[in-house]
């Protein structure tokens, strides 16, 4: 398989791949366990929306694989156990930010939409670290930047025509919260939490 990350084969990223700066400064992937928001069907099929709109315009998606799903991670790391439940409520929505965009190599970026740390997702990803510890320092307090993927590997000179597919198939101002999940990148298995 190709690493939709770095351009070079990859055996092992699959849907949680995590982007870690390393002590030369560049970008890789590495193979993770994640625990993730995934959204409820009406949400799920407005992102998938969105990610056929990049397709349709010949651009990096997530939609051009069947295995992803839209999702939220809130934690990942080599070692982060299925855990048995949380000890706050999971929040029922999601308010949506605007576009950013992380690095992925020369010229090349990851295309996101920005989730808003409002005091009920924080408090619920608070919770989520307690049940695992371990996470990556990026997904952890301070650090994370909530989002939803779109695309990796963007071009810089795509970037007008992906905002301008994205725009053709708006997303809602709030998304649904559907559950919590555990992915296991090694097993390749999807445990449903709660």
């Amino acid at each position: 398989m190709q690493s939709s990350v770095t351009g070079a084969p990859d055996g092992c990223e699959l849907r949680s791949a995590v982007l870690h700066p390393c002590h030369t400064g560049h970008w890789f992937t590495r193979c993770v366990r994640s625990v993730e928001l995934v959204l409820d069907p009406s949400s799920d099929a407005a992102v998938r929306a969105a990610w056929d709109a990049l397709v349709r315009a010949d651009l990096p998606s997530l939609g051009r694989s069947d295995t992803n799903s839209p999702h939220v991670t809130l934690a990942a790391g080599d070692d982060l156990r299925v855990p048995d439940r949380f000890d706050v409520p999971l929040p029922s929505r999601l308010r949506l930010g605007g576009l950013l965009l992380f690095p992925a190599g020369p010229g090349r970026s990851v295309l996101v939409r920005a989730v808003v740390l409002d005091p009920a997702l924080a408090a619920f990803h608070e919770a989520v670290h307690r049940a695992v510890p371990g996470a990556v320092a990026t997904t952890r307090s301070g650090a994370w930047s909530p989002h939803l993927t779109f695309a990796r590997r963007v071009r810089d000179q795509d970037l007008g025509a992906a905002v301008a597919a994205l725009r053709s198939s708006p997303l809602p101002e709030e998304l649904v919260i559907g559950g919590v999940r555990h992915w296991d990148g090694v097993a390749r298995t999807v445990t449903p939490i709660g």
